[in-house]
């Protein structure tokens, strides 16, 4: 993956949508860049507009490699319960995961409740994972 995501419109085959962890923060943050690393007080800040889920993963203001597989998983998990075809999770770069969204015929899901599953689950752990500069091990 290229850690970005498109967009493709098809009329006969619906849309797909490839899905990186700095997709992730675009998705909702409409284009944000992440910083390439982040003092603490932002560190601060990311975890305490977060939701609940990534409080927890954001405590100590450090995301581990479990965390921030976790928090993919879970967003894939969401995206799908919400009616989207998704593939598996993959490694981007060595350090970033993603995985493809897709959504065929006339009763498409709305990318809005995808987007929904991103700033329930991923977004600022996601962030704070890729501005630590660590590469995936398992």
């Amino acid at each position: 993956m290229d850690g970005g995501a498109g967009l493709r419109q098809d009329e006969r085959m619906g849309s797909v949508l490839k899905i990186g962890t700095l997709a992730a923060a675009s998705l909702v943050l409409a284009g944000c860049l992440v910083p390439p690393s982040f003092i603490e007080a932002e560190k601060r800040e990311l975890r305490d507009s977060a939701s609940a889920y990534q409080q927890d993963a954001l405590e100590d203001l450090v995301v581990t490699e479990s965390e921030y597989r976790d928090a993919v998983a879970r967003t894939r998990s969401c995206v799908q319960d919400k009616g989207w075809g998704v593939g598996p999770i993959e490694e981007n770069d060595g350090n970033q995961l993603g995985f493809t969204a897709s959504s065929t015929g006339d009763d498409q899901p709305d990318d809005k409740e995808m987007r929904a599953c991103y700033s329930e689950f991923l977004d600022p752990v996601a962030r704070m994972w890729v501005s630590q500069r660590q590469s995936l091990t398992g």
